[in-house]
């Protein structure tokens, strides 16, 4: 759960992460996807163990599954009971993913340690600089390859019409995503380029691609709740302005269900894989 799903509110977070799905896997670099999937086959993982970090109702692993392989053994971590129980109801008698109820402020190292990939979505603008380094020393340890999709990057865009309160909304927006999300001080959107480097420092060569929303009048409830839950956001930033962001949101709802205006936000993804094939890195496993 990212910046953005945070801010679209707890009480409709099922509908939201339902409405974001559609959205994020078009929005995807299925590029990446695949250059994940053709480095786990260079090194003879043809059935790899998959980590996925915060994987809320699944919708990282629905995407992921039609890249990699049939046998691929899932790892989902969440911290979230409920989201887990429901997410393993959707399985029935077919193979089952490993599901783990965990808290990410817990050391990372022992539940990445089988793992040949290791994934996340809409994760990582939430946490601390020292986090992202105890996950690039973590993947780097055990030879994995590294998938972080999702990740705002701070480009927010409207086209059409001009709303003055934009510049404020937005200012006091960003102040709000480096608030400590309960993982250290929030990097917001500075994560993407933080964890670049963190893997580049350690030897994997990283891509990274932008896959920003692209919203206009077919996502109106979609814009609906994104603007309602960044102007809440932005009220809790700049609690004097509480009802000033709240009829931006209401004014910038309108442009964008009658098609006045569109809505770019950027979002960007980030494949790090290992240099080669490390002698040792891979468990034996039963």
């Amino acid at each position: 759960m990212n910046t953005d799903d945070r801010m679209a509110g707890a009480i409709f977070e099922d509908e939201w992460l339902s409405l974001r799905e559609p959205l994020d896997h078009a929005s995807r670099a299925h590029g990446l996807a695949r250059a994940s999937a053709t480095d786990l086959a260079r090194r003879g993982r043809r059935a790899p163990h998959v980590v996925d970090l915060g994987t809320g109702t699944g919708s990282n692993p629905r995407y992921l599954a039609r890249f990699l392989p049939p046998d691929t053994r899932w790892h989902l971590v969440d911290n979230d009971a409920a989201h887990l129980e429901r997410l393993a109801a959707t399985y029935g008698s077919g193979a089952r993913p490993t599901l783990h109820c965990r808290d990410l402020a817990e050391p990372l190292a022992p539940i990445l340690a089988a793992a040949d990939l290791v994934t996340a979505a809409a994760l990582i603008d939430l946490v601390s600089a020292a986090w992202i380094d105890e996950l690039a020393t973590a993947v780097s340890a055990i030879g994995a390859a590294l998938l972080v999709a999702m990740s705002v990057d701070g480009h927010i865009r409207f086209t059409g019409p001009v709303d003055n309160d934009d510049g404020p909304l937005l200012d006091a927006l960003a102040q709000h995503q480096r608030r400590d999300k309960g993982l250290g001080a929030a990097l917001g959107t500075a994560a993407p380029a933080t964890l670049i480097n963190a893997m580049a420092a350690r030897g994997h060569v990283v891509t990274a691609m932008p896959t920003s929303w692209h919203i206009d009048a077919r996502h109106e409830r979609l814009a609906d709740m994104l603007l309602a839950g960044w102007a809440e956001a932005a009220g809790q930033a700049w609690p004097a302005d509480e009802t000033r962001f709240a009829a931006w949101a209401r004014r910038r709802h309108a442009d964008i269900a009658a098609g006045r205006t569109r809505l770019l936000v950027g979002h960007v993804d980030v494949l790090a894989l290992p240099a080669q094939a490390r002698p040792g890195a891979r468990r034996s496993r039963s």
